[in-house]
């Protein structure tokens, strides 16, 4: 070798430096936004899921994340030693504080009354680190020579950018869907420290930060391999009966149990029924409604993906055509493969009358050209402005016009004891929705809710009330003179005076909210 081919260790420094390019940093800030979005929402499917608002969750989430990406981009020029090994350290921190996040939550809720303290430590916790990373990333460029100033700034945000509309893509199509919360958080943790990994590749650093995150990588895939296991037990905890089965789709989170013959269904942490005194809910909404039309044919249900009240529907010999739509496949797919749930529905949509549509039940309701003798509305509370839509008068309006001459409308009302200004609001929505018909207060005890509320609408003066068709055989629960009882309501549900509700002005979500405050539950 040449004395001019000598390399000086200082220029070997410098070489090493110059590596550090624009594309090596870019990718980083694409994949690292990518990490972000999806740990934000991580954090809001979270909180709706344990607290059913995902008004409140998502919002909640989001300020408290950016608040917390402020505090970050503060912090970012005060860190120690270079922007190459601050960031290494940020992303191993936000690896493991975000890849943590699901389960601590959950454990959170299920062992403690502090859930929402620990929600927003993680919120503001993961934000910080989330906005430490493009600081430091536009630092690194230039202390490596790439001083662009404004150019290059705009640069690295666009990619942010970009990646943020990625995230949001694929988490509700692919990571939620595939993958359940747990297991995506894990899996973006892994990719915050796969980034530092490459990071300190490119910059050729000393071997100590190297072996740590190779050994945070190597523990995380670890965990990520074991969450499926760790996940059941986190769901076993968070219920008082053993879970039987559970998945999570890209609308909601689905958990059966099983005790001692105790079927219980919940979505997103919310219980559906109990197979104990399902009979009392799902007979007292199909058969007041089924009771009240002359030989029913054709009977649509919206909601109802559990095939319960379709099993009761089937009871009657007249009918030739049940469609359920329910909006999740995942639903209708468990009710029909879980032995459980496929006993307790009696096969119900497999039964060659049943047509199972998946979709949106206003959008499918809007769009069908079908009539039915009745139409029953079996969705859950409107405890959000997502599902306001389906308890307000255009809905109603929309399904009465595809009713039959002397058809029937009827719909599950919230509690009528536990909301009761809810309740009265779904009547007079649907009293609002169908001018000219009678609306019929029901009211039935359920052990599992307490007294739960349900409306049916009849054509004209509802002189068939449960005159029109004879009890069907088979039912656990109701005789003609029990489901007539129904409609006589207690002294303390008396009727309360509500406006309706409309797409436009959606009051009953805000009632039920205002109803729900007053309990603990």
């Amino acid at each position: 070798m040449t004395a001019t081919e000598v390399e000086h260790p200082a220029a070997t420094g410098r070489s090493r430096a110059r590596r550090m390019d624009r594309p090596t940093v870019f990718a980083a800030a694409l994949l690292v936004a990518v990490g972000g979005i999806v740990y934000e929402l991580i954090l809001g499917t979270a909180a709706s899921y344990l607290v059913g608002d995902s008004v409140v969750s998502f919002s909640v989430a989001t300020g408290l994340s950016l608040f917390g990406m402020g505090i970050g981009s503060l912090l970012a020029p005060r860190l120690p030693g270079p922007s190459g090994i601050a960031f290494v350290r940020n992303e191993l921190v936000l690896g493991l504080l975000g890849g943590s996040s699901v389960l601590v939550l959950f454990w959170a809720y299920g062992q403690t009354e502090l859930y929402w303290p620990v929600f927003v430590l993680l919120a503001v916790g993961i934000g910080i680190g989330i906005g430490i990373e493009i600081p430091l990333l536009v630092a690194l460029l230039k202390e490596h020579g790439r001083d662009e100033s404004v150019g290059l700034l705009s640069k690295v945000l666009a990619l942010d950018y970009l990646g943020a509309l990625l995230a949001s893509l694929l988490f509700p199509f692919l990571l939620l869907p595939v993958l359940g919360l747990v297991r995506t958080a894990l899996a973006v943790a892994i990719l915050n420290v796969a980034v530092a990994l490459f990071m300190l590749a490119r910059m050729g650093h000393q071997p100590r930060w190297t072996w740590t995150t190779g050994g945070a990588l190597a523990a995380l895939l670890a965990v990520f391999a074991a969450s499926s296991g760790l996940e059941a037990a986190l769901s076993t905890r968070l219920y008082q009966d053993p879970v039987v089965a559970a998945a999570t789709s890209r609308y909601q989170k689905l958990v059966v149990t099983d005790y001692q013959g105790d079927v219980r269904l919940y979505l997103n942490d919310q219980l559906q029924f109990s197979s104990v005194d399902e009979a009392r809910y799902h007979e007292t909404l199909a058969h007041s409604a089924l009771t009240s039309v002359r030989a029913p044919a054709s009977v649509a249900i919206l909601g109802g993906g559990d095939g319960l009240l379709a099993r009761e529907v089937l009871r009657y010999p007249t009918v030739r055509e049940v469609v359920v739509v329910d909006l999740d496949p995942a639903v209708t797919d468990l009710a029909r493969s879980n032995r459980l749930l496929r006993d307790l529905n009696e096969g119900s949509l497999d039964d060659e009358r049943v047509r199972v549509v998946n979709a949106d039940a206003f959008g499918w309701v809007r769009d069908t050209g079908a009539t039915f003798d009745a139409v029953l509305v079996d969705l859950v509370d409107p405890s959000d402005e997502r599902v306001a839509k389906l308890y307000s008068t255009e809905f109603y309006s929309s399904v009465v016009a595809h009713l039959r001459p002397g058809g029937v409308l009827a719909t599950q009302a919230t509690s009528s004891y536990f909301t009761p200004h809810a309740y009265w609001q779904v009547v007079a929505t649907l009293r609002a929705g169908g001018p000219g018909r009678t609306v019929v207060p029901l009211s039935v005890n359920v052990p599992s809710f307490g007294e739960w509320g349900f409306a049916l609408s009849l054509p004209g003066a509802g002189d068939t009330f449960l005159t029109a068709t004879p009890l069907p055989d088979g039912l656990r629960f109701h005789d003609h003179r029990s489901l007539a009882g129904t409609a006589r309501l207690p002294g303390d549900l008396s009727p309360v005076e509500m406006p309706a509700s409309t797409l436009l002005a959606p009051v009953v979500y805000r009632t039920y909210q205002q109803d729900m405050r007053h309990w603990r539950y």
